[in-house]
C-alpha cells in the first residue's frame, strides 16, 4: 500500500484548514461567539496559534511532524496518570462533535486544553469535579479535520 496518499490526504486538510480560518475566521468566531468578550478573544488567539503551527507544520510536512501535535482532526491516547487507565478521543470540528464516539469538538472544555498538545506532554485537565493528571501517549492525525459545513 503506498503511504503517501493518506499522508497526501492530511497535508490537503491541514492546507484547507490553514485557508478556512485565514478566509472565515471572523465568521466562524461571529458563529460560535458572537459577543464581544473575554471567551471571544481566548479563541481568537487559539486560532492564530493554531495557524502558526500548521504553517510549521506544513513547513517540513513529514508523518513524524503530523503526528507530534494534537491538531484537529488528530486522535489521542491518554493515560490518566492518578489510576493509569487510557482513553482515546479525536479533536474534531464543533458540527463533528459526537461525545459517544470519543469525538469531541476543539470547541468543547477538553478540546481546548489539548489542542496543540504535544506527544508525551502531561497536562492537568480542568473538569467539573476537579482537575486531572494526564499524559498525551500518542498521537495520530487520522484525516477527521474536514473543513466542510465548519459552521452547522
Amino acid at each position: 500500500m503506498n503511504r503517501s496518499i493518506p499522508l497526501q490526504g492530511s497535508r490537503t486538510q491541514l492546507v484547507n484548514q490553514l485557508v478556512y480560518f485565514d478566509e472565515q475566521k471572523q465568521e466562524f468566531l461571529d458563529h460560535y461567539f458572537p459577543n464581544s468578550g473575554r471567551e471571544r478573544l481566548k479563541i481568537d488567539q487559539l486560532l492564530s496559534d493554531y495557524a502558526k503551527t500548521l504553517e510549521g507544520i506544513l513547513a517540513g510536512f513529514t508523518q513524524e511532524s503530523l503526528n507530534s501535535t494534537v491538531l484537529i482532526g488528530s486522535r489521542m491516547r491518554l493515560l490518566y496518570v492518578e489510576d493509569g487507565l487510557t482513553e482515546s478521543y479525536t479533536v474534531v470540528f464543533p458540527h463533528q462533535a459526537e461525545p459517544n464516539e470519543n469525538k469531541v469538538s476543539f470547541l468543547s472544555p477538553i478540546g481546548l486544553q489539548l489542542l496543540l498538545a504535544k506527544t508525551n506532554e502531561t497536562c492537568r485537565l480542568k473538569v467539573p469535579s476537579g482537575e486531572l493528571e494526564v499524559r498525551l501517549e500518542e498521537i495520530r492525525y487520522n484525516n477527521s479535520g474536514h473543513v466542510e459545513n465548519a459552521l452547522e
